[in-house]
């Protein structure tokens, strides 16, 4: 696999930009963060300018409107929390005023009801990603099991974690019985030595 240098990144981000890639598509190839593409991109189409000058004239605006102007030039909030010397929940509240400014209602709300969970989905997110998952194929499988066969495949698991539960203890119940069987032979090999021996000794 060959492993591309700074110049060749921003080469590649800049033809697939041009072949109208979304940035996901854009930063799984070249393995760059939104905000990097997006700083490539805009030096590409000649904004950079225009940046600068916006930044200049929000300098007099509220934090806020200072925030909203960042995210949606691909900054993170943790850039965003050091540059505006804001905390973690002013950027927080910021952020989700900015999804929803974007219409991106679904995301807020969503955010808010997994936020305790992220963790785990964010590992969820990698897994697929490892894999090689991430993408809408695999995704509408997950949500089909999710739909249909997730409460089947539960009851499977369970159904089959009995049976296993069952042969185990089978298996115990006849390991006990030829531990038995063995003593009875012994027992009755032992015997029939000893009824030899006495018609041995009644033959003599």
């Amino acid at each position: 696999m060959q492993v591309l240098n700074k110049y060749d990144k921003e080469q590649l981000v800049i033809e697939l930009h041009s072949q109208g890639k979304t940035i996901s598509q854009i930063a799984a190839a070249a393995h760059l963060s939104f905000s990097d593409i997006g700083t490539i991109i805009r030096r590409e189409d000649g904004h950079d300018k225009d940046d600068d000058i916006k930044t200049k004239d929000l300098k007099n605006k509220s934090k806020d409107t200072q925030a909203l102007f960042l995210f949606s030039r691909g900054k993170l909030p943790i850039d965003v929390s050091i540059e505006l010397d804001l905390s973690a929940s002013e950027v927080h509240n910021i952020l989700e005023e900015f999804w929803t400014l974007n219409v991106m209602h679904e995301l807020a709300f969503v955010y808010g009801e997994i936020k305790t969970f992220l963790p785990s989905i964010l590992k969820l997110f990698h897994c697929l990603k490892e894999h090689r998952m991430l993408d809408e194929k695999h995704i509408s499988k997950f949500v089909r099991y999710a739909n249909y066969d997730l409460t089947d495949l539960a009851n499977r698991v369970q159904c089959l974690s009995n049976e296993i539960t069952n042969l185990e203890g089978q298996k115990r119940n006849s390991m006990n019985k030829v531990i038995l069987w063995n003593a009875q032979l012994s027992d009755l090999g032992k015997a029939i030595d000893i009824r030899n021996q006495q018609l041995k000794r009644k033959g003599k």
